[in-house]
């Protein structure tokens, strides 16, 4: 099974915390009266839920999903770079649509290959799209996940590897900017696999992404509708 690289260590100093100027009490010296508006109820001062500390919506997944292996050069034959050999990209593929796909029947099997068979002719020419690419490496991380002949370690740091080789080829695709079906089927298979590596509350936001982009696109839409209507005109 492929083993990803060392992850990219990021630097910079920590940052100093700056204090809620809404959590500060009466100043000294300062009477009830004058202090009466700083102390209202209806400010913040006396809620406690004003304190800028974040919230885990689900309590699990504290750390960053995606781990950083990418350099900000490489662009997207970087990532192209790391995908397994073809029989073992089969393999995988073959786990997900035996153990994922019927669950989440989100891609079209032959459609489906007859573009991997394609990306495969076409993947050192640079003329990949960034999407397919990033639905790939996706469907390969969900079908990592279900391969039962390696340990429990291994497998999760090899699935997660595709799923941040996946989410970097949606970046390449700039997708929060260019939607198109590929992102948005590699978006909602990405959402899965959050919540099937312990990152339910990263799935849940990644989720209201993935909303927005299918609205953009008219998926919502019953295309029967507009059929009929040309129909009748």
């Amino acid at each position: 099974m492929t083993k990803p690289p060392k992850k990219r260590s990021s630097t910079g100093g920590t940052k100093s915390s700056l204090p809620n100027i809404a959590d500060r009490g009466i100043p000294n010296g300062q009477s009830a009266a004058s202090g009466s508006v700083a102390s209202s109820t209806g400010l913040l001062s006396n809620i406690p839920f004003s304190h800028p500390t974040a919230s885990n919506v689900f309590g699990v997944g504290a750390e960053h999903p995606f781990a950083n292996y990418w350099t900000c050069e490489g662009g997207l034959p970087e990532v192209i770079s790391v995908l397994p050999e073809k029989l073992q990209a089969d393999i995988l593929l073959s786990q997900y649509f035996e153990c994922v796909d019927p669950v989440y029947p989100m891609v079209h099997k032959q459609t489906f290959y007859n573009q991997y068979d394609r990306f495969w002719l076409l993947k050192d020419s640079g003329q990949c799209d960034a999407s397919f690419v990033a639905l790939l490496f996706v469907m390969l991380a969900l079908g990592t996940q279900f391969v039962s002949t390696t340990n429990p370690r291994d497998r999760k740091q090899t699935a997660e590897f595709y799923a941040s080789a996946g989410n970097q080829s949606l970046r390449m695709s700039s997708y929060l900017s260019t939607a198109s079906i590929h992102s948005v089927q590699a978006m909602v298979l990405l959402c899965y696999f959050l919540i099937n590596d312990n990152h339910a509350s990263d799935g849940w936001a990644f989720a209201g992404i993935i909303m927005r982009q299918a609205y953009a696109m008219g998926l919502h839409r019953d295309p029967n509708i507009g059929r009929l209507g040309k129909m009748m005109s």
